[in-house]
C-alpha cells in the first residue's frame, strides 16, 4: 500500500517535467524551427533614419519577440546600398544575418560594375516584406493634369521637361527612365541627394516631374505645391483612390518601391523555410497591418519560391531599362 504514493509522486513528476519541457519549447521557438538560437543580424544598406531603416527596427522588434531571440539592425550604408549587400554575401550562412534591401537591390544587378558578388548567386530571397506606390508629381504650373497630357506636352517641347530623382542609379531615376523609354518622350534627369531636396527643387519649378510616395506626396499635393496625376502601381491605391494609375495609358508600366530580405548564399534551406514562416506570421498580424498602412505602405510577404521569381523578373526588366536607356554610374 505504501507504493501508491510514490507512483502518483513519480508521475506528477513526469508530468511537471513534461509541462517544463513544453513551456521551454514555446518559448524558444527559434531552436523548435531548426533557426541557431542566436542573435540575428539584419543588415540595411542605408543610412538610419530613413523609411527603411524604420520599417527594419519594427520588424526587428516584432521578430525577436515572436523567436525568444535577439534580433538587432546594423545601418551598412555606402556605395548606393553595394557595402552593406556584399558584408552579407561574405557572411556565414547560417540564418545569423539578414539582408534587408529595397528594388534598388535588383536594379545594381546591371548598373554597378566591378561589385564583388553578383545577387543574382550570392543572395537568397527569404520573403518579401512590402510595396510603397510612386506617384507622379509634377509643378503646379506645368500645364497637364493627367499623364496623356504629360506625354503629349513632353513631346510637343522635346527637352523642357526636367524630372528629378533622389540621386544616380535610384530606384525614382530608373523608374523614370522606364517611363521615358516606354513612352519615347525627351526629358532631362536632375540628381539630388536625397528625396526631400527633389521635392523643393519640384516645388520652386527647378523642376517639372518627380516620382514620389504617397504618404509624402499626397500632402504636398493637399497644399498645393504640387499636382499628382497617376499612381505608379499596378493598381489604383486606397491612400489617393482617385489617381488613375500610369498603365491605364501607358500598359505594362509599373514600378514601386519593394522591401524584402534576403539571407547569404548557402543558408540552409529549412532554415530559409523557417525564416519565412516567421517572418510572415510576424508581418500578418492585424496591429503590423495597421501600422503599415499608417505609414503608406502595403505589405506584401511570400514563399521563398514566390520571391525568388519576382526577384529575376525585377533584375531582367532593370536590365533591360539600363541597356535602353544608357544610365550609368561612376
Amino acid at each position: 500500500m505504501t507504493r501508491a504514493p510514490e507512483r502518483e509522486a513519480t508521475m506528477l513528476n513526469r508530468r511537471n517535467i513534461l509541462a517544463m519541457l513544453g513551456a521551454l519549447a514555446l518559448a524558444r521557438p527559434a531552436l523548435a524551427q531548426g533557426l541557431p538560437g542566436r542573435t540575428i543580424r539584419l543588415v540595411v544598406p542605408f543610412a538610419p533614419g530613413g523609411n527603411s531603416d524604420i520599417v527594419a527596427r519594427k520588424i526587428a522588434e516584432r521578430l525577436g519577440a515572436h523567436l525568444g531571440t535577439g534580433v538587432v539592425v546594423e545601418n551598412k550604408s555606402g556605395g548606393g546600398g553595394t557595402v552593406g549587400t556584399e558584408e552579407v554575401t561574405r557572411a556565414t550562412p547560417d540564418g545569423t544575418t539578414l539582408l534587408f534591401h529595397t528594388a534598388a537591390v535588383a536594379i545594381e544587378a546591371s548598373l554597378r560594375r566591378g561589385l564583388s558578388y553578383d545577387v543574382r548567386r550570392d543572395l537568397v530571397p527569404v520573403t518579401q516584406i512590402a510595396e510603397t506606390p510612386f506617384a507622379f508629381m509634377v509643378n503646379p504650373g506645368l500645364p497637364v493634369t493627367t499623364i496623356p497630357e504629360l506625354i503629349a506636352y513632353a513631346k510637343a517641347n522635346p527637352g523642357r521637361l526636367n524630372y528629378g530623382s533622389s540621386g544616380t542609379g535610384s530606384s525614382v531615376h530608373l523608374s523614370l527612365e522606364y517611363f521615358r523609354v516606354k513612352t519615347g518622350i525627351e526629358m532631362t534627369h536632375v540628381p539630388y541627394r536625397g528625396a526631400a531636396p527633389s521635392l523643393v527643387a519640384l516645388a520652386s519649378n527647378e523642376v517639372q516631374l518627380v516620382l514620389d510616395t504617397l504618404s509624402t506626396s499626397k500632402p504636398l499635393a493637399e497644399t498645393g505645391r504640387a499636382r499628382g496625376i497617376g499612381v505608379a502601381s499596378a493598381e489604383r491605391s486606397p491612400i489617393w483612390p482617385e489617381l488613375p494609375t500610369v498603365n491605364e495609358s501607358v500598359p505594362g508600366y509599373s514600378v514601386s518601391i519593394w522591401h524584402g530580405i534576403f539571407a547569404p548564399r548557402g543558408t540552409p534551406p529549412a532554415t530559409v523555410a523557417a525564416l519565412n514562416q516567421a517572418l510572415r506570421t510576424v508581418m500578418g498580424a492585424g496591429d503590423m497591418q495597421d501600422w503599415s498602412r499608417q505609414l503608406g505602405f502595403r505589405i506584401v510577404t511570400s514563399e521563398p519560391e514566390a520571391f525568388s521569381g519576382f526577384f529575376q523578373r525585377q533584375i531582367a526588366l532593370w536590365a533591360d531599362v539600363v541597356a535602353k536607356s544608357g544610365v550609368t554610374v561612376d
